[in-house]
């Protein structure tokens, strides 16, 4: 994106890409804010698509698809239990977790509001945006880091929508900060974290969706990441 105008074919095509990782993480930022409902698990399992070359990230796809197909009202409660106890420690003390609070995994006594909250927070309010209010947990949550990243993402497919110079320069920013949240936030914690949830959802060694989730998820934000510093 380095060229001062781009070509309507490549616009059409940069929008296309941006809508695409717009609409996984806002997918993802989903998963993580709340409990699995019979409409998420039907859009996964039938609705949602996503090309990829990737062998790692089709087949935790495949896996979270599968895990939801036909899935029935009892299927969805054990997920529930599942949330709960994962990712806010509900159920047996001896059980393990995945708190999904960059804070915790990067905060010298592993706790949450430290520096990384401080920190998003900030960003947050540079790029003029807010947490949803009716989402009570802080802004270092990983459902709002995601969601971050697809707002992001919408607005460079707005700017590449107007067809002008300027606005293509407008986009190419909003890379830059989309990689620079990356690297400054998401890169520092989630392999990690995910490779703890993994552990977590799948005590037994069974494969579930939030283990594949946790694969899904780290493919994903890394291979989202090499593909920004591809198109800078």
């Amino acid at each position: 994106m380095s060229e001062s105008t781009l070509t309507p074919e490549l616009r059409r095509s940069l929008a296309d890409v941006m809508e695409s990782r717009a609409n996984v993480y806002r997918l993802l930022s989903r998963c993580y804010r709340s409990e699995m409902d019979a409409v998420l698990a039907r859009e996964i399992a039938e609705e949602f698509s996503l090309e990829t070359d990737d062998d790692a990230l089709a087949a935790s796809l495949g896996a979270m698809r599968a895990s939801l197909a036909g899935i029935d009202e009892s299927g969805l409660e054990m997920l529930a239990v599942t949330f709960d106890r994962v990712f806010f420690g509900m159920g047996p003390l001896t059980a393990r977790h995945a708190f999904p609070y960059e804070s915790v995994y990067t905060s010298d006594r592993g706790i949450m509001m430290q520096e990384a909250y401080t920190q998003v927070a900030r960003t947050y309010r540079e790029q003029a945006l807010a947490k949803d209010a009716s989402f009570t947990e802080p802004e270092d949550h990983l459902a709002v880091e995601l969601a971050f990243m697809a707002t992001l993402a919408d607005r460079a497919v707005a700017f590449l929508g107007t067809g002008d110079g300027a606005a293509d320069k407008a986009a190419e920013e909003t890379v830059r900060q989309s990689l620079a949240f990356a690297r400054a936030h998401l890169l520092n914690w989630i392999d990690c974290f995910c490779a703890e949830l993994e552990t977590a959802a799948a005590p037994d060694g069974e494969e579930g969706f939030y283990a594949a989730l946790a694969r899904f998820t780290a493919a994903f934000v890394a291979g989202d990441a090499a593909l920004l510093e591809e198109m800078l």
